[in-house]
């Protein structure tokens, strides 16, 4: 998430201009010093705030030689006197340490999250599916919200660290689909282009192939490489069918890209020898 602010320009634009609209916020359970807290990851925010009061019962230290005057809590400015630096975890493995300031309740959540500590970290919003996503590609659900197809849909992820060299495949079994009315979606990324193959039965296998000139490495849960759909269409965009016109694009790449590989393997000197030895 990039957010470009001009000179004397401050976020959260519709908040104070469109009053009378209500605003899902982006809420989401982790853990500060290994307690349950309530999480509010606002791209509106300059800094992150902390509950005095939570901050109080997780036995947080805070630093009062240091205070600020904020506004956008409430009605009125108020003074975070103090900071403090908790353990923050994110998803249950994700740790942070990181410098927050202390202030009055901040209307239910037990923490603020700002850009200045999504920037770092790392962390994108993505509205639209109702998650966020954090390094790696680790998503959590935000709270109240469901995820954009339901429990109906089949995703396919990566499931391990894949180093592909130029031209080569990585093979992913594929889940079978849970009714025939479900048709197979994939989406391509700058450097790799999926396509689908047949084996034993009723068996799928998904081929992500390197169609770069560089050695590729694609991590753990990149991303979606591919779901399951009903009689649906994917709203997030870069989705193909399995046999449209553009997926037979990606096979093109991707028999294009294996057989220039194969075409670049130098004949080795022992082809050049005669098949029957001669006397000298």
């Amino acid at each position: 998430m990039a957010l470009e602010i001009s000179s004397g320009e401050s976020r959260g634009y519709w908040k104070y201009h469109v009053p009378d609209k209500k605003f899902k916020q982006a809420k989401a359970v982790g853990k500060i010093n290994n307690e349950k807290a309530a999480l509010l990851f606002d791209s509106g925010a300059e800094v992150s705030i902390l509950d005095i009061a939570f901050a109080r019962k997780v036995g947080c230290y805070v630093d009062n030689s240091q205070t600020l005057e904020c506004e956008g809590v409430g009605e009125s400015p108020y003074m975070a006197e103090g900071r403090t630096r908790p353990k923050i975890t994110l998803a249950g493995r994700l740790v942070y340490f990181f410098d927050v300031w202390v202030g009055p309740p901040n209307g239910g959540q037990d923490l603020i999250l700002g850009m200045d500590f999504m920037v770092p970290a790392g962390i994108r919003l993505d509205l639209a599916d109702g998650s966020i996503c954090l390094p790696d590609e680790v998503r959590i659900q935000l709270a109240g919200r469901r995820p954009m197809y339901g429990d109906k849909v089949v995703q396919v992820f990566l499931d391990q660290h894949c180093q592909i060299s130029v031209g080569k495949s990585a093979e992913v079994k594929l889940q079978r689909s849970r009714s025939v009315q479900q048709k197979l979606w994939v989406t391509r990324g700058d450097r790799w282009v999926p396509t689908v193959t047949a084996g034993p039965g009723a068996t799928r296998f998904l081929h992500v192939t390197n169609v770069s000139d560089q050695e590729l490495v694609l991590h753990r849960d990149l991303r979606r490489v591919a779901i399951w759909l009903g009689d649906r269409v994917p709203r997030v965009p870069g989705y193909v069918s399995v046999g449209s016109r553009r997926y037979a694009e990606w096979q093109n790449l991707a028999y294009q890209a294996s057989t220039d590989e194969e075409a670049e393997v130098p004949a080795s000197a022992e082809e050049d020898k005669p098949a029957v030895e001669r006397p000298q």
